[in-house]
C-alpha cells in the first residue's frame, strides 16, 4: 500500500474527505474516497503519514487503521445488501446497499477491470468527470456551458439605464 504525507494528501483529496464523527475516534484521521476507490487513515499515533488502502479492506474483519475506523460497520454503513441476487461485490465494498469498486474495477459488482479515466483529470476545471466502463463523461458545472472538456461561464446581459434629471 502507498504511504503519503498527510499535508500533501489533504490538498489532493479534501473535497472527498469524510471524517467519522464517533467521539471514540474523534482524534483519528480517516477519509473515504468512493469516487477513486480508496480510503486512508493513520496507522499509529502519528498523523504525519497516512496509509492508503483499497475499498475492499473496509469492514473485512481486519483492523488496518490505528483505532479501527476501517471496521466501524455501523458508521460506514457496511452491508451485504449487494449480495441479494447471489452475486457478490468483489474487488470493492458494499456500503449502504451500493457496491463501490476499488481503483481499476467497475461494473455492478466490481467484477470488470476498468481504468478510471477521471483520475487523469480529462475534464475542464469547471466540469465533473463521471467514470463509465471503458470511458468517461464530462458535465459542466451549473452556471457553465460546453461539452465538459471545455466549459465557459454563461454570458451575462448588462442593461444600462440612462436617467436624465431635469
Amino acid at each position: 500500500m502507498q504511504q503519503v504525507h498527510s499535508q500533501q494528501l489533504h490538498k489532493q483529496i479534501s473535497p472527498f474527505k469524510k471524517n467519522l464523527k464517533s467521539s471514540r475516534f474523534r482524534n483519528e484521521v480517516f477519509f473515504l474516497n468512493l469516487e477513486d476507490g480508496y480510503f486512508g487513515c493513520q496507522v499509529n499515533e502519528s498523523t504525519d503519514y497516512l496509509q492508503l488502502y483499497e475499498l475492499s479492506k473496509l469492514c473485512d474483519g481486519n483492523q488496518d487503521c490505528f483505532l479501527g475506523s476501517d471496521e466501524l460497520n455501523k458508521e460506514l454503513k457496511c452491508t451485504n445488501d449487494c449480495d441479494k441476487d447471489g452475486t457478490q461485490c468483489i474487488n470493492g465494498v458494499c456500503l449502504n446497499g451500493v457496491c463501490h469498486c476499488n481503483d481499476g474495477w467497475g461494473g455492478c459488482n466490481c467484477n470488470v477491470q476498468d481504468d478510471n479515466e477521471c483520475k487523469y483529470r480529462p475534464c475542464d476545471v469547471f466540469a465533473h468527470c463521471t467514470n463509465t466502463l471503458g470511458s468517461f463523461t464530462c458535465t459542466c458545472f451549473p452556471g457553465y456551458r460546453g461539452d465538459g472538456l471545455h466549459c465557459e461561464g454563461k454570458l451575462h446581459t448588462t442593461y444600462i439605464i440612462y436617467v436624465q434629471l431635469t
